[in-house]
This record gives structure tokens, C-alpha cells and sequence, in this order.
């Protein structure tokens, strides 16, 4: 059975999802970009969306979340 996952090349929206309580479930390389990936459901596309429509959150919760995607992103 084929995973269907949520895609996102952007460490921000990445970040608020992470912050949000979404699991990474991995990272695809295509020459220089990464995506990252996400299980795939109604409510983290809402979660995105939201994200978009500029919705708030606590800021240590993002920054915690941006510095731990950084990391997995740069193999650190």
C-alpha cells in the first residue's frame, strides 16, 4: 500500500506544522531541495491553510520547531 503524504519545500509552514503536533514522517532530496513530509490528512491541510492566512501561534513553540527542521534538514 502506497503512504500518501503532505509535501511542503517551505522550513516555515514545515515549522508551524511541527509546532502544530504534525509528525515529520521523512525528508526526499532532489538535487538541491528538500521536501519534507508529512502523513496526509484533511486536517493538516487545513493546518496549512491556515497557516497561509496568516493564523498565530506561541513563538518559542515555531522557533523550537524551525531550529529541530534546520537540524534534520542540514544532517546536524
Amino acid at each position: 500500500m502506497k503512504n500518501h503524504y503532505y509535501k511542503t519545500q517551505n522550513l516555515y509552514e514545515a515549522s508551524y506544522l511541527l509546532a502544530r503536533g504534525f509528525n515529520l514522517s521523512g525528508k526526499e532530496k532532489n538535487g538541491n531541495k528538500i521536501t519534507l513530509l508529512f502523513h496526509d490528512s484533511e486536517k493538516i491541510r487545513k493546518e496549512a491553510l491556515d497557516f497561509y492566512n496568516g493564523a498565530k501561534i506561541e513563538a518559542k513553540d515555531y522557533s523550537d520547531s524551525y531550529r529541530t527542521l534546520k537540524d534534520y534538514v542540514f544532517d546536524r
